[in-house]
């Protein structure tokens, strides 16, 4: 672990990289180690202890000591949406990166980051991302996105990217402006979706680039590989505001918005189906959705005939045979 000797090129804004930590010991080192190797040095680096009971919080104190732009926020548990808001209130820098703690960056990230949002006068950059598997490291998919090289985007087409591919708070670098009184949604997870259409409309234009700058771990026990519960009703719920905020503002791009809704309602369905112990309001009310935006989200999803039947399944079918059928074709035993 090196010690930052303090030097910072003058034309340098400070960049804040918000970290939130919670019981990551055995990949916090990693994650900061690839902070501190940036190759862009003015930074700020915000890690919120959020009330970690292993010794994360050590940790974090350990490299608050050794290099003087790292500080540490210990605060008791509270979610990743809190970690990251208590990081938005406390950073002074001009521009804003979120890390999570058990992923990693790419040398460069921060300098590719910024001398893309510099060059198009941008307010958001966008990056590249690969998913690598945890301990052996191998890489299970790349995702640079839709366009060859660097593109600079509209905030109507950052929205179509949007609703086509997902979104994370992460592998981008935000202007600060655009962050100033947005937080995300405390206690929930897909937090990142509940907020980004807000973020993309302060945005005059997007810059992306296909170049991979994040390494996100694939590990068995992270929060969005879990067993279903109701915390992860979240993702059709923000998907349904969306689409309400959407039809209202851009309808231009409703169908694009129908369609993620439409996947957000399948998917809870489908995984509800495979667990052995659910609530029935769960069902009930993604019936309801389902119900109400049936004729919208038809005729907005196109993904194939396996799918469409699916989705004609989950609509006419009683949950209970859809439930038998797809736990017997995933060959799931149990009730």
């Amino acid at each position: 672990m090196g010690e930052f000797n303090g030097n910072i090129t003058a034309e340098e804004p400070l960049i804040s990289v918000i970290v939130p930590v919670y019981n990551v010991e055995n990949y916090l080192r990693e994650c900061v180690e690839s902070i501190l190797a940036q190759h862009y040095r003015n930074l700020e680096i915000i890690m919120i202890d959020d009330g970690s009971t292993d010794t994360s919080g050590a940790i974090c104190d350990e490299y608050a000591q050794s290099d003087s732009r790292v500080q540490v926020i210990h605060q008791e548990n509270g979610g990743l949406s809190r970690a990251r808001n208590t990081g938005l209130r406390a950073c002074k820098g001009e521009y804003l990166l979120f890390v999570d703690s058990d992923d990693w960056l790419e040398c460069d990230t921060v300098s590719v980051l910024y001398r893309l949002i510099s060059k198009h006068g941008s307010q958001l950059a966008i990056g590249g991302y690969q998913r690598v598997e945890d301990g052996s490291y191998r890489i299970l998919r790349k995702y640079p996105g839709e366009r060859e090289g660097e593109s600079l985007l509209t905030k109507q087409q950052a929205m179509a990217d949007f609703f086509r591919n997902g979104c994370a708070a992460w592998a981008k670098l935000y202007r600060r402006e655009i962050h100033d009184g947005l937080y995300f949604p405390d206690g929930e997870i897909n937090e990142d979706e509940a907020i980004v259409l807000q973020i993309l409309e302060r945005c005059e234009t997007v810059a992306v680039t296909d170049q991979i700058i994040y390494n996100y771990r694939c590990r068995p026990e992270s929060i969005t590989t879990s067993s279903f519960s109701e915390k992860k009703l979240a993702w059709y719920r923000h998907c349904e505001n969306n689409y309400q905020w959407i039809r209202e503002r851009y309808p231009e791009l409703e169908e694009l918005a129908a369609d993620r809704l439409c996947a957000s309602i399948m998917w809870s369905l489908t995984e509800i189906a495979l667990t052995d112990s659910f609530e029935a309001s769960w069902v009930s009310e993604l019936h309801h959705c389902l119900k109400i935006y049936y004729p919208h989200l038809r005729k907005a999803y196109r993904h194939g005939v396996r799918q469409t039947i699916r989705l004609l399944t989950l609509r006419h079918l009683p949950f209970a045979l859809y439930r038998i059928l797809i736990r017997k074709k995933r060959g799931v035993r149990g009730e």
